[in-house]
């Protein structure tokens, strides 16, 4: 880690009416596959908790070890593995057949429930009066492939969240591949879903987000895995997020241009297909409101959003402000 960080960068302001109300911080670094920097805004040696933007990364070391050929995924079913999933019903059904084909059960996902923001499948729980259970949980997909890689790597599924189980050093293993990370150094700490989330440098999530994207320069199997995952999260681009998710609504848009994923406390990453330009994002304040500009407008610069801007995205690029009427009264700029 740096020793003498950057401050933190203006990412983003929020205007209401003629004036500025709020400014979001933070750290924003582009890299190409070989981990040169090509732009920095803040820390690019950040020190950052991925989050849920590890999940693709998470699902490269199952990949690798073929548990899509093992177990027949699909295309969709891989895409959940990666997402953080709206529990609609598509999504939950997704996981389900994945337990069934690794012969597990929801009893052996290690991950508590979520909240579940899909309003149809939220209020249909409560007019049943019932909570809901593991796998409503948006990490559900991440586990249920962790259970996988453990079948295949015949590991015990109990404890497959610990930092020094099979399946987790094959996480790391993947970490020093597509990030450059030293695993002397790793430390981590317990994501929200209850498996090791690892601290890395922001430069290194951007490194393996553009390896991912452009993964010649990773193992064969390594390569092969990374190419199934992004053709999956393009075919599948709803069960990454959900409706409305901006994960899902950019891929869909930019169909087989890139690959990006959020995570909580404000991080996004994404890689541009062929190019493999990687790009991370770290909020400081832990918001997601100006993920969406501040990406969108990176990917503009470095010719992801070359020409005229796909209207799907207009909302996202400029996010207005509204009152309670539902009235304009200000916007989201990229400030970077």
């Amino acid at each position: 880690m740096n020793s003498r960080p950057s401050a933190p960068a203006l990412l983003a302001e929020v205007t209401r009416g003629p004036a500025v109300e709020s400014r979001h911080f933070g750290h924003a670094v582009v890299v190409d596959p070989n981990g040169k920097v090509l732009f920095a805004a803040g820390d690019p040696e950040h020190p950052t908790y991925p989050r849920s933007s590890l999940k693709p990364l998470q699902a490269l070391a199952g990949l690798s070890k073929r548990t899509d050929q093992a177990f027949r995924f699909t295309d969709a079913e891989i895409a959940v593995i990666c997402a953080s999933h709206a529990a609609e019903p598509r999504h939950r059904e997704a996981v389900a057949r994945i337990l069934e084909k690794i012969q597990a059960t929801e009893d052996d996902l290690r991950c508590g429930p979520h909240a579940v923001p899909h309003a149809p499948t939220r209020d249909a729980l409560i007019r049943e009066d019932r909570q809901p259970t593991p796998i409503y949980s948006n990490c559900s997909g991440k586990h249920s492939g962790m259970l996988a890689l453990a079948r295949v790597l015949e590991a015990p599924l109990h404890g497959y969240w610990e930092a020094d189980h099979p399946v987790q050093r094959e996480i790391q293993r993947v970490l020093a591949a597509a990030c450059d990370t030293d695993l002397s150094r790793l430390q981590w700490g317990t994501d929200g879903c209850g498996v090791p989330t690892y601290l890395m440098p922001l430069r290194e999530l951007a490194l393996g987000f553009a390896r991912l994207a452009a993964p010649d320069r990773l193992s064969e199997s390594d390569a092969a895995a990374a190419r199934r995952i992004t053709a999956a999260m393009n075919a599948e681009p709803e069960m990454v997020r959900g409706e409305g998710g901006f994960d899902s609504v950019v891929m869909r848009a930019m169909p087989g241009v890139l690959v990006c994923k959020g995570g909580a406390e404000g991080c996004e990453a994404a890689g541009l297909l062929g190019s493999g330009i990687g790009i991370a994002v770290k909020v400081e304040d832990g918001s997601a409101r100006p993920l969406a500009a501040v990406v969108l407008s990176l990917f503009q610069r470095f010719g992801a959003l070359s020409g005229s801007v796909p209207e799907a995205l207009l909302p996202l690029l400029r996010p207005v402000v509204h009152n309670t009427r539902g009235e304009e009264v200000g916007e989201v700029h990229a400030c970077v």
